[in-house]
């Protein structure tokens, strides 16, 4: 019985080993997404985006934040809409002087059970909220557009805000939520859609 009990305890202690690995990746991909995430506010309440083009100065939110002209800002900057995709519901911004180190685009959408971090000035907060989820559907049908979904809600400001994974690249954007999942484009429409927008690596 207590090698039984042994072999129980060693199994799970493996099974687990690779969780806490990947777990401790975060602290490394944490500062750089922050210091990319921005707030955004408009009359149509507050959302977040994220760099996507440093030297450009533009940023990619969530087309359901846009409100009337002259009232959309990133951190506390005007913001010009540079391009708009309501379908898949993207926006992409121009800031001047925005200032803050840029995002890269993965390559394609996440796996499904993939481990990502969401990023967004949820609830107003003084810092930008992080989670940690896991991929649990592609190409899930809503609205007009196909989406990622991840194993865990986003709340109100989050939308727009990047969803990366253990190495900081974009897999996904935060659009839509429910009490218990979290939904957004994934990598692959954002490279067809506003790819071009992106900073090209030197």
């Amino acid at each position: 019985m207590k090698l039984r009990g042994r072999a129980l305890i060693l199994a799970l202690l493996l099974w687990a080993a690779p969780v806490v690995a990947v777990a401790a990746e975060w602290p490394d991909v944490l500062p750089l997404v922050k210091k990319s995430t921005v707030e955004i506010a408009s009359s149509a309440g507050a959302c977040t985006g994220f760099v996507i083009d440093n030297e450009k100065d533009l940023v990619l939110t969530a087309a359901h934040c846009d409100g009337p002209k002259d009232t959309l800002f990133a951190d506390n900057l005007k913001a010009e809409v540079k391009a708009k995709d309501d379908k898949n519901d993207l926006m992409v911004l121009y800031v001047k002087d925005i200032d803050r180190p840029a995002l890269k685009l993965a390559q394609r959408d996440p796996m499904v059970g993939q481990e990502v971090a969401s990023f967004g000035w949820g609830y107003a907060m003084q810092e930008p909220l992080f989670r940690v989820a896991h991929i649990s559907a592609k190409n899930v049908a809503l609205e007009r557009a196909h989406y990622v979904a991840i194993d865990a809600s986003f709340v109100p400001g989050q939308s727009g805000g990047p969803v990366v994974d253990k190495d900081g690249n974009v897999v996904m954007v935060v659009q839509l939520g429910n009490s218990i999942s979290g939904f957004g484009v994934g990598a692959e429409i954002l490279e067809d859609k506003v790819g071009r927008f992106f900073e090209k690596a030197k």
